[in-house]
């Protein structure tokens, strides 16, 4: 939970409002709607010598539900090592498609590895609106970029 409250309430200047950050992250308390979305997934989680430093979660299906890095951490390449083993995983489970619901800050990574924006959306959290985007990833085809 630590993660999850830093990564949103100290990583989302700038794309979030702070009221917007509050009401996505209102407590450091876990929250009763937790457990049970993690435990339904599989998660990797990165750690420090003293803490948790980012966790990504995805669900058989293959969405990717959680995907959170504190925000000293993002220049360190934590966020593509998570990502990894999210495509990793996808491989040893034969899923061709994936598919989430991201943050800004997520949007922009997962674009930049070949995701694509399915439709804009807002998320109401604790009566405050808050914008993200429905995505999804595609495995590229065997012939892709072969002429035919």
């Amino acid at each position: 939970m630590d993660v999850y409250v830093d990564a949103v309430r100290n990583g989302t200047a700038g794309h979030y409002t702070p009221a917007q950050a509050l009401a996505w992250a209102p407590t450091e308390a876990v929250e009763d709607w937790l457990p049970p979305r993690l435990a339904a997934g599989t998660t990797w989680i990165a750690w420090s010598a003293t803490r948790a430093e980012g966790f990504l979660t995805v669900t058989p299906a293959g969405h990717l539900d959680f995907f959170f890095v504190r925000p000293e951490a993002r220049a360190s390449g934590l966020a593509a090592a998570l990502y990894a083993h999210l495509m990793t995983w996808a491989d040893a489970q034969g899923h061709d498609h994936l598919t989430t619901d991201a943050s800004h800050l997520a949007r922009s990574f997962l674009e930049k590895r070949g995701w694509r924006m399915i439709a804009g959306e807002t998320a109401i959290r604790h009566g405050v609106a808050l914008k993200r985007w429905r995505m999804d990833w595609q495995r590229p085809s065997e012939t892709s970029g072969v002429a035919t």
